[in-house]
């Protein structure tokens, strides 16, 4: 089997999920990655065939700028295009997998341009099946095209498939692929905190109406005089800090959050396995509709990590997590409160720990799930 994986930016590091795709499809296929940005190769994928597409960035601004804008719309084919055709005729692929709406209907105008025919599957992660196909009426429309010439649409979980029936994609060409992760590179705790020991939060993410952390705040403010000791450390960055602020203030936790800032993907691996937190992440669907479309990688790496996690029923969360006792209403915070009462006065925190653990092994290690390759496979043998 050939795959090739079109993506705009590789390996963004907010974006581990494409990376995990492609490192399992090499290991049961030939694979080449074909990105607009190469932004950083790591050890585990330098030996992939990985090809930036050249001049896809352009601006109107200038003369020749606006003369191929022109070109470009008129005739339908981008420069870019050439250099995919010949990637493509050199590579000869099987399938070709596009991570991000966008990318399906960018693979679209190449398929329809030069009628190549090859399979592509188009996978959604969040914002491109929530938010976008309602602000920006051109997506919407290009949807409408992609539902009816994509050979076939991946959803992270359950609730992000009804989300694209839901915009008009044909139910027969939706599957469940889950994320995947290295689950070996995530040695489980082993000590967990006792009674009467200060309680450790931690929230890694974007700072985002959608992750809920400003839910959780108030939850803890509202708490804060029932906790014993206590800290929040927070890892991220974002527009919404100075809401969080607002509740910190509020509620007079200014001693208790520790702001840690952006740190690099495998510095968080190391806190997640060297520190005994609370993992709380309690998302939630945004104001302007953005959502987490699926689950939260972290809240997958969290669960291989053997920490107990506070989280919500928003999306797909209960798919991937292996426990639901501490799931709290979405954007609800006295179920919330409830959610964090729960964990803290738990005598069987592990056997939850364990749970998680099981559940990931089984739909989300990238070296033991063969749900992907299943897929692909699939998606060929139907075509």
């Amino acid at each position: 089997m050939k795959v090739l994986h079109f993506v705009q930016n590789f390996s963004q590091p907010t974006e581990t999920f494409i990376k995990r795709y492609v490192q399992k499809s090499s290991q049961f296929a030939t694979t080449c990655v074909v990105a607009f940005n190469i932004i950083n190769i790591t050890d585990e994928i330098k030996e992939l065939t990985v090809v930036e597409l050249k001049d896809s960035i352009y601006t109107r601004k200038t003369i020749a700028g606006a003369a191929r804008y022109i070109n470009e719309y008129i005739s339908g084919t981008k420069k870019w295009h050439y250099q995919l055709q010949d990637i493509v005729n050199d590579f000869k692929p099987d399938v070709v997998h596009c991570h991000f709406g966008m990318m399906g209907i960018n693979w679209m105008g190449f398929e329809k341009k030069f009628n190549t025919q090859i399979p592509f599957i188009t996978s959604f992660y969040g914002y491109d099946a929530s938010s976008q196909p309602f602000v920006d009426s051109g997506y919407r429309r290009k949807l409408n095209e992609l539902w009816r010439i994509g050979t076939a649409f991946f959803g992270e979980g359950p609730e992000l498939v009804n989300k694209l029936t839901k915009l008009g994609c044909p139910s027969a060409k939706c599957m469940v692929n889950p994320l995947l992760i290295p689950v070996d590179d995530y040695p489980c705790k082993v000590n967990y905190r006792q009674p009467g020991e200060p309680l450790r939060f931690l929230f890694i993410g974007r700072f985002m109406e959608k992750k809920g952390f400003h839910v959780f705040l108030t939850a803890i403010g509202m708490l804060k005089d029932k906790l014993p000791q206590f800290s929040i450390d927070v890892i991220g960055s974002g527009p919404y800090q100075s809401n969080y602020e607002e509740i910190i203030n509020e509620y007079g936790l200014q001693k208790n959050v520790n702001w840690l800032g952006m740190k690099p993907h495998a510095e968080i691996i190391v806190t997640l396995k060297d520190y005994d937190f609370f993992f709380v992440h309690p998302s939630l669907t945004a104001s302007d509709n953005d959502s987490e479309g699926g689950a939260p990688t972290i809240i997958i790496e969290a669960q291989a990590a053997g920490l107990p996690v506070i989280t919500s029923d928003h999306a797909d969360i209960p798919y991937v997590m292996g426990y639901h006792e501490f799931l709290a209403k979405e954007n609800n915070v006295l179920s919330l409160v409830a959610a964090i009462q729960d964990i803290i006065n738990s005598d069987d925190v592990e056997h939850y720990v364990k749970k998680g653990l099981d559940k990931i092994q089984y739909q989300h290690n990238l070296n033991l799930s063969d749900i992907y390759e299943s897929n692909l496979k699939k998606v060929i043998n139907n075509n």
